[in-house]
């Protein structure tokens, strides 16, 4: 009985004012998910629909979580038929930070909080500092993406021609060559490239980069040193997508505990949207390819002889945009970063080719798997740093990304090399004993 009536008063207690406002918000922002900040002096202008009980009783509280980001200077207030409160801004460092907005109204000494907007996302990009990830950014992406872009779809689609659909179900029945690619790749590239950063005592946010690079999957470049090389293009695209689809669990795990690992604080972003887009824009162009292959074989014979020249030109544009947007961390590189980069993908690829081998499976295959643990989406890894961490940290973080990619890129052209002068002196020898036999 008396818990009836202890409800029915507090009921009670509640005026029509009271409620339309617990109804309606307050208060509202425009971008509130996330703003960016590039000039010294920003604002952020805050709505409120609040009645007030009495001329500016109500006022607005700004709490900023990272100061060294941004500081508020002051707040004004422009009371009209919708109160408007100006925040205004100076930015400080490049990174990132959060804003709380309150909204309170005072009666005599007390003071009540009406309510508040928490987690405003802010980012800083001061444009007269730039970074070395943001000088990079002078590559004209708009036209280069427009030359390039139908060539990749041109490609892909043409390897998706080349998937046998045997070698698919093989594959599915006996998955141990996709079971050692992702094990080498989220279980023992991360473990080794964090045992390596310690004994060269790496600073943290370097050593994290090289951690992130060591856990992405396999690169798109994969399948197109697969056929170069002698492996099995149908194997390399099935694990590129497998490792991508598996990035989205291990790649949060592992950042999560190799960051609390090494120290480093922080709530890390994982561009779930990047890893899902990368992996439809591997899926669609080659299901197109494989299915123009079983129902229009002339197009698809066509297509087939379109990989190499088209791969080649892919790789000298994609090279010079790497090393481009990679100069500016080159100069920064001492030469433990630099040895490491080297490092990382000769171990990926000893480490895939060595337990293939021990698992006796074919030479194709063994070079397939080799290729998908040595290659890596290392730009994946770049997307997390940019994200994750403030401005100065980030660059330092970023150069491993960078470094590896060019570093991989180099050794694997240097084995096609080998490969090439070796196939080479291995044919001039065969058709000399031939002569000699005729003779």
């Amino acid at each position: 009985m008396s818990g009836k009536l202890l409800t029915v008063l507090l009921l009670l207690s509640v005026t029509r004012g009271d409620a339309e406002r617990l109804a309606t918000r307050l208060l509202s922002i425009a971008n509130a998910e996330r703003r960016f900040f590039t000039k010294t002096e920003e604002s952020i202008i805050v709505r409120s629909n609040y009645k007030e009980k009495r001329p500016n009783s109500s006022s607005l509280v700004v709490l900023i979580e990272d100061p060294n980001v941004l500081r508020m200077v002051t707040v004004t207030k422009t009371p009209l038929d919708v109160t408007d409160f100006t925040i205004h801004l100076v930015t400080g460092e490049d990174g990132q930070t959060n804003l709380t907005i309150q909204l309170w109204d005072s009666e005599g000494r007390q003071q009540g909080l009406l309510e508040e907007i928490k987690n405003v996302k802010v980012e800083v990009l001061r444009q007269g500092e730039a970074s070395p990830f943001q000088a990079s950014g002078h590559v004209d992406r708009s036209v280069l993406m427009l030359v390039t872009l139908p060539m990749i779809l041109l490609n892909k689609c043409a390897f998706g021609c080349k998937i046998e659909l045997r070698v698919l179900q093989s594959v599915c029945k006996s998955p141990l060559p996709v079971i050692l690619g992702a094990a080498t790749q989220f279980v023992l590239m991360p473990l080794c490239g964090f045992l390596l950063t310690r004994i060269l005592a790496l600073p943290e946010a370097q050593a994290f980069g090289f951690v992130m690079t060591c856990t992405c999957p396999g690169g798109g470049g994969g399948y197109f040193f697969a056929l170069l090389l002698g492996g099995d293009i149908t194997l390399a695209i099935l694990m590129t997508c497998t490792s991508t689809v598996l990035a989205l669990i291990m790649m949060p795990i592992n950042s999560y505990l190799y960051s609390r690992t090494l120290g480093l604080s922080g709530i890390f972003r994982i561009p779930v949207s990047k890893i899902v887009s990368t992996l439809l824009f591997i899926i669609t162009p080659i299901s197109l390819g494989a299915v123009i292959k079983h129902r229009l074989p002339d197009k698809a014979n066509f297509l087939e002889k379109l990989i190499r020249p088209l791969s080649f030109m892919l790789m000298s544009i994609g090279l010079y945009v790497t090393f481009r947007m990679g100069v500016e961390f080159l100069k920064t590189v001492n030469l433990e970063v630099f040895l490491l980069s080297l490092a990382i993908p000769a171990l990926g690829l000893s480490l895939g080719y060595s337990f293939a081998k021990i698992c006796l499976l074919p030479p194709p295959v063994c070079k397939t798997v080799a290729i998908e643990s040595g290659m890596l989406n290392s730009f994946l890894a770049l997307a997390i740093i940019q994200l994750s961490f403030s401005q100065p940290k980030a660059a330092e973080a970023s150069t491993a990304p960078f470094t590896v990619a060019m570093c991989s890129a180099c050794e694997m052209l240097l084995i096609l090399l080998v490969y090439k002068a070796r196939k080479l002196w291995i044919l001039t020898a065969e058709a000399k004993r031939k002569n000699t036999h005729l003779v």
